[in-house]
């Protein structure tokens, strides 16, 4: 029994494509146009209409979408030789361009009609003789792509090694199954030379030349992300025989290789473009300038280089040994020049001159296109195969043209049609396909309306498929594809936000044995927002009530946190915590807190004021000190390292730098989380994971309201808090002091907190802001925490009190810190899986006591997850 095959990585990476079509003329390649021989339905065929279409790429899905809208009672069979569908918009797209990948979407709503097949794991010869399907359908469409590229035909190609293919070198980086052993060297040398200049050459170059940890967070294969890792190329030659104004790859492709970060481009020789730039077709003159602008990065800045050599044709792959395990040493050219009069005519020819030129590498690609291949049976069943050009013979409408009456205008082949570029040849891009597509279908919706001769008709894939199982062969339906899409997605985590919490539930989902976790960050690195602007305090979870989140996760969390601490070696400190009661009604307080901690099993006890004098002399407590001996403080950059090690060593993917710009939810989250995002240098990207984390701390509010409905937004709330620092030698008590906090307050008071040196620091208050990134201190806030800080530590000098830091944390409300009943306006953590979106864990309000509990939030997302 054949087995399944094929995999990718669990991550998708998609950006919006806008495609359109109208018209009533289509556009071909080869330069000319053909008026539209039909205009209109002018029979209504009542009968069953039955089709094949061999091919699931581009071409077939979009004739099929239009022949299921044009044809009344229609059923489409879609059979693929791979276990996948989709064809070279899955396994031979670069991964750094997965807005191409956006016609999946269109695709995968075609084939959920009850009116479609799909048939994978076929092929056609081995699994079915073509033969065959022409006694079970009325029409056969080939759709069927390239499956082979074209070769020089020079020595050496096919004797070096360091030789590869365009497209082996595509489907390796891609995950096609029958690349996974091409172990491309990429180790050996600094140079590399691609022969070619289109836009999969321009692919090729920005794969080799980008910084592989940018390409971490695309779709692209742990293999060859392994290999590009070990790199050593530095310099790309990409060499064409003709010159600037006969090249065929495309603006953009060409822009996003000068605005890589890091690399330089070589000018070009101003001769070899028009003098007169302002004259050219607006594209040609845009692509022109752009060339003449080259890169803003000097050589002297960057390692990394590329070039466009133009007027060389290759001759030969040499090497100074003759043996067949010889590797590539150089690549020898002839230089070339225009024939004809107007050398910046696009569609100008060249011819050899006596001139070589030679380029010494032992990396070398041949990118010269695409081929498509004949299928075993062709010529039984009356086709012809143009195998120099690599096309179905057709009429240009998609109908295939027996050989008899090739160049004919009468004869076709009934039920006989081919689309895409076994139809046209293997240029163009996905829009050129989708016109191509739709003018087959048109075609053939015309045949069938008036009613045209076609094959004998059938009923498809239930009169093949018996004879397919008698052969042991596994087929795949759409079912099927749906299960093995959903475990891809299904090893698919992203968690946005990498900060104490987003860090350790990255770690918890990465620990899980065959999933994938992506963890991005808006910033540079880990924690630079609240989970490194707080007090560093390891809370005992004494304030926030008694069924609360804070309470059980700060509680669990604690417990956790302790324990990591001592197994990891992250400095800690279990200094206490005292918390002053200055009058009756404090101290009343302070019972009621006490009673409440033994109901929770959180240990606290009083003690006495003499005691409290004798251990802290300098600190004040008119009326009580309740003590909670569990308190500490933990060195937190140390512990969110550890985190994001832990994370990594799991195999986790960390992207900072990543700015989340919109989530796109996928059938409310059933088919994943399609997220926008843009990197520091503007490159645009999206992620496609089955399970999207909102842990973006200050920005989660906003997050979660691009993605759920109006009814459920909520309203974010920013808390700035100041922190002063304390320069003299004295007073410098050793425990953490705390006033009682104020009822109703929306933060515990100013109170003594101190970092791992002893160093001791007062904060924070509370400032309300609406701008969550204004970090600055308020000065005019100082006079009011220094007579705050004086009711519990009088001898404080309060001109060593200086400005310190400033952190903000995310609420939900304005009410109080801390839980005293009904109508005090506490918020507690919203840490939810999400009514109707499947995947989506919201963390909002993550603030105090946020770095204590993020181990045990933690184990609770995960819990959520899959539990």
């Amino acid at each position: 029994m054949n087995q399944l095959k094929g995999s990718s990585s669990a991550l998708r990476k998609i950006r919006i494509l806008n495609l359109t079509f109208s018209g009533e003329r289509w556009q071909w390649n080869t330069g000319f146009s053909r008026q539209r021989r039909y205009q209109s339905q002018v029979v209504q065929n009542t009968r069953p209409f039955r089709m094949a279409v061999l091919g699931s790429g581009p071409a077939g899905f979009y004739s099929t979408y239009k022949i299921l809208q044009g044809i009344d009672n229609a059923t489409v069979d879609m059979y693929e030789s791979l276990p996948v569908p989709f064809g070279l918009v899955r396994y031979g797209v670069a991964p750094d361009h997965p807005e191409v990948k956006n016609c999946q979407d269109k695709f995968t709503e075609v084939a959920s009609t009850p009116k479609f097949n799909f048939i994978g794991n076929i092929k056609v010869g081995r699994d079915v003789l073509l033969k065959t399907f022409t006694k079970h359908y009325d029409a056969i469409l080939f759709a069927y792509g390239a499956s082979k590229d074209r070769k020089l035909a020079i020595p050496g190609e096919n004797k070096l090694a360091g030789i590869y293919s365009a497209r082996d070198f595509v489907g390796w980086y891609n995950g096609l199954p029958e690349f996974s052993k091409l172990a491309p060297r990429l180790d050996i040398s600094d140079t590399a030379v691609i022969i070619g200049q289109g836009n999969v050459a321009l692919d090729l170059a920005r794969t080799l030349l980008k910084d592989v940890d940018t390409l971490r967070h695309t779709d692209m294969s742990e293999q060859a992300l392994a290999t590009l890792s070990e790199s050593k190329v530095q310099r790309v030659h990409v060499v064409g025989r003709r010159g600037p104004m006969q090249v065929s790859f495309t603006i953009k492709e060409v822009r996003e290789l000068m605005n890589l970060p890091s690399v330089t481009f070589d000018p070009i020789d101003r001769d070899l473009l028009p003098p007169n730039v302002s004259s050219l077709p607006r594209t040609a003159k845009r692509l022109t300038k752009l060339l003449i602008e080259g890169s803003s990065r000097s050589p002297t800045e960057v390692r990394k280089s590329w070039a466009l050599n133009f007027l060389l044709s290759p001759v030969r792959f040499m090497s100074s040994k003759a043996t067949s395990f010889s590797r590539l040493e150089s690549v020898d050219f002839k230089r070339t020049k225009i024939s004809g009069a107007d050398r910046f005519d696009p569609a100008a020819k060249v011819e050899w001159t006596d001139e070589e030129y030679s380029i010494p590498t032992s990396l070398a690609f041949r990118s010269i296109g695409y081929q498509s291949e004949s299928l075993p049976g062709m010529s039984d069943v009356g086709i012809d195969f143009d195998e120099r050009r690599g096309i179905i013979t057709n009429d240009y409408y998609g109908r295939l043209i027996s050989p008899a009456h090739r160049g004919g205008s009468g004869k076709v082949l009934p039920g006989m049609y081919c689309a895409g570029w076994v139809k046209r040849g293997p240029a163009g891009v996905i829009a050129n396909t989708m016109e191509d597509s739709f003018a087959t279908a048109e075609a053939i919706i015309a045949d069938w309306t008036s009613e045209a001769p076609f094959l004998g008709g059938g009923h498809g894939w239930e009169s093949i498929q018996k004879e397919v199982a008698a052969k042991g062969t596994r087929t795949v339906s759409w079912e099927d594809w749906l299960k093995i899409d959903a475990a891809e997605r299904s090893r698919g985590k992203l968690v946005v936000g990498a900060g104490a919490v987003g860090l350790a539930i990255a770690r918890k989902l990465a620990k899980r044995v065959g999933t994938s976790t992506l963890l991005i960050e808006r910033h540079g690195a880990v924690g630079t927002e609240t989970s490194s602007r707080n007090s560093e305090v390891i809370h005992a979870g004494i304030y926030y009530g008694p069924t609360s989140l804070k309470t059980e996760l700060c509680v669990q969390g604690k417990r956790m946190m302790y324990e990591l601490c001592d197994k990891q070696g992250i400095p800690y400190r279990n200094c206490k915590k005292w918390i002053l009661a200055q009058d009756d009604q404090q101290h009343e307080q302070l019972i009621n807190t006490h009673e409440f901690t033994r109901s929770i099993n959180v240990p606290t006890s009083f003690i006495s004021l003499a005691e409290a004098r004798t251990r802290e002399p300098d600190v004040r407590a008119n009326k009580a000190v309740l003590e909670s001996p569990t308190t500490g403080i933990i060195d937190s950059h140390t512990y969110m390292s550890f985190l994001e090690s832990d994370f990594q060593s799991n195999g986790g993917d960390l992207a900072c730098h990543t700015k989340v710009d919109a989530v796109q939810p996928l059938s409310s989250g059933a088919q994943g989380y399609r997220v926008h995002t843009t990197s520091s240098s503007e490159e645009s990207a999206s992620i496609v994971a089955e399970t999207l984390v909102n842990s973006a701390g200050l920005a989660a509010v906003p997050l979660s309201n691009s993605i759920l409905p109006p009814e459920r937004h909520m309203k974010p709330y920013y808390a700035k808090g100041s922190y002063y620092a304390y320069a003299a030698a004295h007073p410098r008590p050793k425990t953490l002091v705390y006033p009682t906090p104020t009822t109703g307050a929306a933060g515990l008071g100013t109170h003594l907190t101190m970092d791992m040196t002893g160093a001791i620091r007062f904060g924070p208050d509370v400032e309300w802001v609406d701008d969550p990134s204004d970090l600055s201190v308020n000065a005019e806030r100082l006079s009011a925490a220094l007579n705050e800080i004086e009711t519990y530590l009088p001898s404080i000098r309060r001109e060593k009190v200086t400005l310190d830091y400033a952190g903000i944390r995310p609420k939900l409300g304005k009410g109080s810190a801390v839980a005293q009943g009904k109508g005090d306006g506490f918020s507690d953590f919203y840490i939810k899986r999400e009514e109707g979106f499947e995947g989506f864990i919201n963390l909002l309000g993550i603030e105090s006591p946020g770095l204590t509990s993020s181990l045990a939030i933690a184990d609770m997302v995960d819990s959520l997850l899959y539990k």
